[in-house]
């Protein structure tokens, strides 16, 4: 008969793991720290999130939509956030210093829409009332990271942006929105669970006019008459609106980082 083994021996077993081991074993290298940029690492401080805290936040499915939060599990510097009113399926994790989370109130300071919980309609929504009805407690102002305010795009700019799901394909594509330094990205004529947010440097967006420099095919609006010859000037008169100005694109450096490089990655789902 097979020996069993406990937990203990296994807990032991796993904490024995060793990077230095494992990349001496498949004679590998560490992706050298100075590589990472400062999202990438972790807060300066330790976070004192707490769960069931309420804040406001970016639904990640649907990210034009602010919605009412709560912190649900902490780990480390991870949050992992409960849209209040639906499915725990919709749980979502967070860096505790993201900038996709707000403090509640947030969005009234800002003249941004807050989605409330199922159930509440937005005119009857109260953070004060739903607070004392939840028995809960507002995450302190303190704890949400400070983010560098300002940048040239405007909602309603228009420019040539990368599909995310789909990375072959530089569509037509539009300001949605703007919150600090950062802007979301939503696809004429398609709906936002495409959408996305970044900011100037992003690699996925370019200018108006980029595809055609580059000899790429670009994506016209989703019913557009003649896709196949889009001209953006017709588009621009046609819809009233304005290209973003190639000065508020930024450059991002060289990331530096080569195949094979080992590192530690969070699996999203």
């Amino acid at each position: 008969m097979k020996n069993k083994v406990n937990s203990t021996q296994v807990s032991v077993k796993r904490r024995s793991w060793s990077w230095q081991q494992y990349l001496d074993e498949n004679k590998a290298e560490a992706a050298p720290s100075i590589l990472f940029t400062k999202t990438q690492s972790f807060p300066s401080k330790r976070p004192c999130f707490k769960v069931g805290m309420k804040l406001e936040g970016i639904d990640p499915l649907h990210p034009s939509m602010l919605c009412v939060l709560s912190v649900v599990e902490v780990i480390g510097c991870r949050l992992r956030l409960h849209i209040d009113g639906y499915s725990e399926c919709y749980d979502f994790w967070v860096n505790a210093d993201s900038a996709d989370i707000k403090h509640a109130g947030w969005c009234k300071e800002h003249n941004h829409k807050l989605y409330p919980p199922k159930g509440i309609s937005e005119t009857d929504f109260d953070w004060q009332e739903y607070l004392q009805f939840s028995s809960s407690h507002a995450a302190p102002l303190a704890l949400f990271a400070s983010h560098v305010d300002g940048c040239e795009f405007q909602v309603g700019m228009k420019l040539e942006a990368v599909d995310k799901k789909n990375p072959g394909l530089v569509c037509v594509a539009s300001v949605a929105d703007v919150i600090s330094n950062r802007f979301l990205v939503h696809f004429d004529n398609w709906d936002d669970t495409y959408d996305y947010w970044c900011d100037s440097s992003s690699p996925f967006i370019h200018p108006v006019g980029w595809c055609e420099e580059q000899g790429r095919p670009l994506t016209a609006p989703q019913g557009h008459p003649n896709p196949e010859n889009f001209l953006w000037e017709e588009y621009l008169h046609e819809t009233g609106s304005t290209a973003a100005p190639s000065s508020a694109f930024t450059l991002r450096a060289p990331h530096g980082f080569q195949v094979n490089y080992r590192l530690e990655a969070v699996d999203r789902r």
